[in-house]
């Protein structure tokens, strides 16, 4: 066995889950590549300090896309691999992460294109589905684990 995934078959059932948890890894990875070179390296905003722009300011809004997606992120993997543990329905799991993952991709072009208003516009709405979606995830994770 090389890989625990061939070990437990029942894995298999959620490869496209686990795949869009890993490509949302790597959106992550691009936009903290992005904040170091566009957010920090062409402005005056200094590493660990309160950010000085504005949303009409670029690189405002690539460090605040960043930090968004590294404060969502834990909560999707974790409700992902809670999901697979307790069993939840693959096809559910899969759906509902591909779902999720579209909407994050979605949010972070909004965001960095400045698309609409601060609030309440389509980066509130992209935002908010997510939220929605990983709340389903988790629910029926809950209502699994208590069957």
């Amino acid at each position: 066995m090389d890989k625990l995934i061939d070990g437990i078959p029942i894995l298999t059932a959620y490869h496209p889950a686990l795949l869009a948890l890993i490509i949302l890894c790597l959106s992550v990875l691009v936009q903290s590549f992005l904040a170091g070179v566009l957010g920090l390296g062409k402005s005056d905003e200094v590493p660990g300090k309160p950010l000085k722009g504005s949303h009409s300011d670029l690189s405002f809004r690539i460090l605040r896309t960043y930090a968004n997606s590294t404060e969502n992120l834990s909560v999707f993997a974790i409700t992902v691999f809670l999901a697979i543990t307790v069993g939840v329905a693959p096809s559910l799991v899969n759906w509902l992460a591909g779902i999720h993952v579209v909407i994050r991709l979605l949010y972070w072009a909004i965001y960095y294109s400045g698309v609409g208003k601060v609030a309440g516009g389509p980066r509130t709405i992209t935002y908010a589905s997510g939220w929605f979606v990983n709340l389903m995830l988790t629910g029926a994770t809950f209502i699994v684990m208590l069957e």
